[in-house]
């Protein structure tokens, strides 16, 4: 039998001599300072074509106060036919649809200030949430 010859994993590496300086390591050559550009020079992106413009939703916030005022006379006219020919005491659902639409002013007090897309959605759904809510009272 021969027995095998040890091998040396020394051998298979290179000479130290034969290693990069740290100088020619690749990587950063400096770190970022004032004339690096800011994240604010950068140009924006391209706006949504199809995104609602600040004028609109404005408009469609302005329409939303006349639904708001219709929603009123109707939960009014809700809550009193209630009064008449129920038991005569509003209950919880007429006032958490007089909220609603107290809330749905605030909304569309918000949406002419900032105009947000979600702001109108939220204006449009407290109005309608309102006769809803009452006449289930």
């Amino acid at each position: 039998m021969t027995t095998p010859t040890p091998t040396h994993p020394a051998a298979d590496l290179p000479a130290p001599t034969d290693l990069p300086a740290p100088t020619d390591l690749p990587g950063p050559t400096a770190l970022p300072g004032p004339t690096d550009p800011a994240p604010a020079d950068l140009p924006d992106p391209a706006p949504d074509p199809t995104a609602p413009n600040a004028r609109a939703l404005r408009v469609l916030a302005l329409c939303g106060f006349l639904l708001l005022a219709g929603c009123l006379v109707l939960t009014a006219a809700l809550g009193l036919t209630d009064a008449v020919e129920g038991d005569g005491v509003g209950g919880g659902f007429l006032v958490a649809g007089l909220w609603s639409l107290a809330l749905g002013a605030a909304a569309g007090t918000a949406a002419l200030a900032v105009p947000r897309g979600a702001l109108v959605a939220a204006q449009y759904a407290l109005a309608f949430a309102a006769p809803v809510l009452a006449a289930l009272d």
